[in-house]
């Protein structure tokens, strides 16, 4: 039985949905219908449980509008079991297929509703082989009628070209179709003819990979005329017919599209030419034409106006017209404005009854009802209410549709509609669900956050019956959002875990649209052609149609992967990101990259990036700030282009180095940035900063087009790089313009590095961001990737000097002169400044000198020099020790500083040992200045050790192709490490090149609380196979230089190379390790060793994996027993050592000998 409230539901869904479809037919019912309306969607809303959520479910599909029969053979298809089935308790739900309403506060079904439906033999309670059933289904695509107007437009359904229902055999009896009751009043109009309308459009490619706008794929310069036959059968002779068509074109000059209608002109479509900006161009008319003849021929001539590049493609043709109302054994739908617009009753009179099985009034598509013929038998009549447009279809006995049973049809019980308290969502597919799942672990177990993954197909079967539209997936959030029980409980959270296209139908080859964005009508400008995420947490009532006066309400992200593999390395790296062992002074520092003025109008980009720098270094002086602004480096010309070698090479050292952020503002793509190709793809993809990743903001055009599955984006690569990249980005999808660009820049780092405390995650700067910049819809297609729960990693505050050469800093302080030797004390505190006495780690300090007034250089003849400065010229870069919140350090000041006095800084980052605790902070007090004329006399070179990858590494060894060069330095005076004076860096000679030093000051960090010790460490690239050298050459604080070579060989990355193999110690009598050298640090190696008696038995095999940074592998021991655990006699063995690359997938052998001694 029927509770109370499924009856009264019914019931109001069904006025309601009369009132949809007669909206704009009756004004004078408006106050009334509102209030139904209201009653319908309070009623709507007290949804809790989805139908979904007990029963056994299955799902099936349909392609177009109109009755579907399945009879016994088909409901097996589908999943269901005909034995014992009574009939009387099938259930048919959902809600069809038309694209829902994009307004948040537009009216929709909250969950899948019941159909009623026809049954044939129902009556024994048997599913018998000759019973059936008829149905009523709304396909994908839709019509736009407008009444007063009597026209209409089709409404193609951008996401499916199917809907969806859902079958069950529930615990009552199903919904059934009932007989419409006859009116009593007299007809004062027969209607013996019907409007109609069809239309023709295939979806089969899109100009420029963007937007939701898809034409035929039949170019017009390859045939310029095309001829289209529409069936329009029963046409009205000698009545007129509106034909519609759309085309577009791409032509760089104007051209004309000529249309005729069954051999007569009709009209033509006159196109502009194209812009840089606007790749294509499309133009639509409407016109009118007598017509009697029952197939429809449309001609359409393109004219290219002799330009043999033009290309034109035919978006859709549309027809509506007049129909006698006559039955011809094939199912039809119907309708008459003449009805709608009528205030009495009308009479409909349909010919050739004979040919009728019944009628149906489906203006309620969810309750049909079966019209009873009030005639003889030769014509079909029946009355109606005049006022409204109402939908009717004629039925045959030969003619149905067939709905298309679905592979995985069946549908788990599944209960979205009683989630409520998330914080934190992830929607994903089920094959990235694992991967999205720890992610939401992480925040559920560290950040006090609840958390949900949740399948986007779940989604789609509660949401928007079975079908991919989109809106479901932001009304299911809209939900979430509303149904929190208390603040704290709300939905905060939104990470869209999967890749997506600008294909949502699956057109093109090898397409990965995962969990679908939402793509602009625009489909011709990249400069406004957006693609977003920002629809599906914009959830006001008012919001939905992509205003950009429009505001978030949660914060959302996106983690464009395609594959598990690719997921579980993102995450990885994201993870990576909270670890403890990623800390690191690299946090105090913030990197500009600014492009240079290639054309005018360019200037803005080192102005504007400049006035960013300045305003950080003046509200957050706790940063370090690097800037390098391409013009202010030597510009080379190469066979590929003018080229800025310096730049790449400071790129990657930053990154790799570390920086808390990298911001780039200037012009790129989806190769990478700049016309110089200062960063692009190969580059990318050998970056190694595992523990060192960046938030990476690009303020430039496509760098990250990730809807476009046929093409990586060079911005993709760096977000997937499993060794390094990024691990969040702040970065665009479409063209910028850099005036957008340069407001968009400072309002969001504003926010980001807290100028007002504000606190938040990265992704809700973003967000904030947004909602503040209302001036331009590029904002809708900025991204953010990654975790949007991730905060960027600043230091807390605070670490204070106390004293200096043992006066405290409350006295005047003594001025770092050349060549004295100074000490600072000082302490690591809470925000307000009171020393946290269980604070016990390290402290990383860089002195920096005062700083340096640069200028570009003009390299392209732009009339434009711009001023600035940097400090970034280091005294000392040193760690010391922090005991009980307390540390001392001290260190030589060089004799290359400006012997001019100013203020210089001093940074400092201090990490807790036992906790996850990090601080910073700064002094910019200090005078530098002048020379101590009583420094202790020096005249002794800096002592230098040079290695390859670890310290067990001798001259003349193998290495990989990618080394990391190992510079220990030592000295009674500290090593130089300041860039004012020249050619007292240090620096590195590969092979005898000095045109191309390498300058190795930055990587110099000196050894816990010895500022005399320290070491480089610098990655060479991408050697050539074969022998070489290089040249270290160092210079301690005063001046006094060392250099040293080394020698080495490199072996190509296809080779496993082993050497010094051996174990130590040897002979022994229980304990030995295996020791051997590899070229293959950093990769996971699959080590086995098998020992074997001189005469060739198996007596002790060894697995063990192992991955170090360094070459020489020492971790793999034995204490002499064989496979069985018992000793082994005395003697000579030999023993294999087998070793397998995994990455690489390289295999090596090598045999020794080994002696046990009893």
């Amino acid at each position: 039985m029927f509770s109370m409230f499924s009856v009264i539901y019914e019931v109001y869904a069904k006025i309601y949905i009369n009132y949809l479809r007669s909206l704009n037919t009756n004004m004078k019912r408006s106050i009334v219908l509102l209030v139904i309306s209201f009653f319908c969607q309070s009623i709507f809303t007290q949804t809790t449980n989805s139908v979904l959520s007990s029963g056994d479910w299955f799902k099936f599909s349909v392609d177009t509008t109109g009755v579907f029969k399945i009879d016994k053979n088909l409901l097996q298809q589908i999943g269901i079991s005909t034995n014992n089935l009574n009939p009387k308790k099938i259930q048919i739900y959902g809600n069809g297929g038309s694209l829902l309403p994009v307004l948040n506060s537009d009216s929709r079904f909250e969950d899948l509703q019941e159909n009623a439906i026809y049954i044939e033999g129902e009556g024994d309670g048997s599913f018998d082989s000759s019973d059936f059933i008829l149905f009523y289904a709304k396909g994908p695509h839709d019509w736009d009628v407008n009444v007063t107007s009597e026209t209409a437009e089709h409404r193609q359904n951008i996401y499916s070209d199917e809907a969806y229902y859902f079958i069950t055999i529930g615990s009552r009896d199903g919904l059934r179709i009932q007989q419409k009751p006859t009116l009593e009043t007299n007809a004062t109009t027969l209607i013996t003819r019907f409007d109609d309308y069809t239309f023709f459009e295939k979806e089969e490619i899109n100009i420029i990979a963007a937007g939701t706008q898809w034409f035929f794929d039949d170019n017009f310069n390859i045939e310029n005329t095309q001829r289209f036959k529409i069936p329009f059968p029963n046409a009205v002779t000698n009545e007129s017919i509106s034909v519609r068509l759309r085309g577009v074109s791409t032509s760089v000059a104007s051209s004309i599209m000529d249309v005729k209608v069954n051999e007569e002109a009709l009209f033509s479509l006159n196109f502009s030419a194209v812009s840089p900006y606007d790749k294509a161009k499309a133009v639509e008319k409407t016109a009118s034409i007598e017509n009697s003849a029952n197939v429809i021929e449309v001609t359409v001539t393109y004219d290219s106006r002799g330009n043999p590049s033009a290309s034109a493609f035919l978006d859709f043709i549309e027809v509506v017209g007049k129909k006698q109302l006559l039955a011809n054994g094939n199912q039809f739908s119907f309708r008459s404005f003449e009805q709608a617009t009528s205030a009495e009753t009308v009479a409909y009179q349909i010919q050739n009854n004979a040919l009728v099985f019944q009628v149906w009034d489906v203006s309620n598509h969810l309750q049909p009802q079966n019209i009873q013929n009030e005639e003889s038998e030769e014509n079909f009549t029946f009355k109606a209410e005049g006022g409204a447009l109402k939908e009717y279809v004629v039925l045959s006995e030969n003619d149905y549709y067939t709905p298309k049973p679905l592979k995985n049809g069946r549908v788990s019980n599944q209960n979205l509609h009683a989630l409520k308290d998330i914080n934190y969502l992830v929607i994903t597919n089920s094959e990235l669900s694992s991967q999205a799942q720890r992610l939401a672990a992480y925040h559920q177990n560290n950040s006090n956050l609840t958390t949900k993954v949740v399948i986007l197909d779940q989604i789609y079967n509660e949401f928007s019956s079975g079908s991919k539209d989109i809106t479901g997936l932001r009304d299911f959030i809209k939900r979430l959002y509303e149904t929190n029980s208390s603040a704290d409980k709300k939905l905060q959270y939104v990470c869209f875990f999967g890749d997506a296209s600008y294909d949502y139908k699956d057109r093109i080859p090898m397409n990965n649209n995962i969990v679908p964005v939402k793509l602009s009508n625009n489909s011709f400008n990249l400069a406004s052609s957006y693609v977003t995420d920002d629809f599906f947490v914009m959830l006001d009532p008012e919001e939905g149609t992509m205003d950009t006066l429009h505001t978030i309400d949660v914060t959302s992200s996106r983690i464009p992967v395609s594959s598990v593999s690719q997921a579980t390395e993102v995450v990885d790296k994201i993870l990576t990101y909270y670890q403890k062992n990623t800390r690191g002074d690299w946090r105090n520092t913030i990197t500009f990259l600014a492009d240079d003025i290639d054309d005018r109008g360019d200037e803005p980009l080192q102005r504007g990036l400049e006035s960013i720098a300045v305003e950080v270094h003046n509200k957050k002086p706790i940063f370090n700030i690097t800037k390098i602004y391409l013009d202010a480096y030597v510009q080379e010309n190469s066979s590929g282009g003018e080229r800025y070698p310096e730049v790449k090479t400071a790129i990657t050292n930053a990154i790799e180095n570390g920086t808390l952020v990298f911001d780039y503002f200037g012009h790129g793509g989806e190769d990478g940035f700049a016309s110089e190709k200062i960063l692009d793809k190969p580059q990318i993809q050998k970056l190694n900063n595992p523990k060192t990743l960046p938030l990476l903001i690009t303020v430039t055009c496509e760098f990250s087009r990730f809807d476009n599955p046929n093409r990586t984006t060079a911005g993709e690569l760096i977000f997937w790089n499993p060794n390094g990249g990024a691990a969040s980005m702040v970065t665009t999808t479409r063209q910028v313009s850099i005036t957008t660009g340069q407001k968009f820049n400072e309002q969001f780092i504003r926010v980001l590095l807290e100028f007002d405390n504000e606190d938040l995650t990265i992704a809700e700067s973003l967000k904030e961001t947004k909602n503040q910049f209302s001036s331009s819809k590029q904002k809708f297609f900025i991204y953010y990737f990654g975790d949007p729960a991730m905060k960027l990693s600043i230091p807390k505050p605070n670490v204070i000097i106390t004293k200096m050469n043992g006066k405290l800093v409350s006295q005047p302080l003594d001025t770092l002169k050349a060549l004295s030797k100074v000490s600072f004390e000082g302490i690591v505190a809470d925000k307000d400044n009171t020393i946290l006495k269980d604070f016990n780690g390290s402290l990383s300090t860089t002195v920096f000198d005062k700083s340096i007034n640069k200028t570009t250089l003009d390299n392209d003849g732009s009339g434009v020099v711009m001023p600035f400065d940097t400090q970034d010229s280091k005294l000392f870069k040193g760690n010391s020790t922090v005991t009980d919140g307390v540390f001392k350090f001290d260190f030589i000041v060089p004799k290359d500083i400006k012997v001019a006095y100013g203020k210089g800084k001093l940074s400092f980052y201090a990490q807790n040992k036992s906790s996850d605790t990090d601080k910073a902070g700064y002094n910019s007090d200090i005078i530098v200045g002048g020379i101590d004329e009583n420094a202790p006399e020096d005249t002794q070179g800096p002592e230098i050790k040079l290695y390859m990858n670890d310290e067990s590494f001798i001259d003349g060894g193998n290495t990989n192709m990618s080394p990391n060069l190992i510079v220990s330095l030592s000295d009674v005076s500290g090593i130089n490490t300041s860039i004012t004076a020249v050619d007292h860096d240090i620096v590195a000679i590969l092979d005898g090149d000095t045109t191309n030093p390498i300058i190795l000051n930055n990587f110099y960090q000196t050894a816990n609380d010895d500022f005399t010790n320290g070491k480089v460490n610098y990655k060479l690239r991408d050697l050539a196979v074969g022998p070489h050298t290089i040249k270290i050459k160092a210079w301690d604080t005063y001046n006094n230089s060392s250099q040293t070579t080394l020698n080495f060989e490199v072996i190509s990355d296809g080779l496993l190379q082993l050497e010094n193999v051996l174990n130590y110690p040897n002979p022994f009598i229980n304990y030995t390790e295996f020791w051997f050298n590899h070229n293959k640090p950093n990769e996971l190696l699959e080590v086995q060793v098998q020992v074997f008696t001189v005469s060739g038995k198996l007596v002790k095999t060894i697995h063990q994996n192992v991955i170090s940074t360094e070459t020489l592998c020492r971790s793999i021991s034995w204490n002499g027993l064989d496979d069985f655990g018992n000793k082994i006699g005395k003697g000579v063995y030999v023993y294999k050592l087998r070793v397998t690359a995994t990455d690489s997938n390289l295999v090596s052998e090598k045999y020794e000998k080994l002696v046990i001694l009893q």
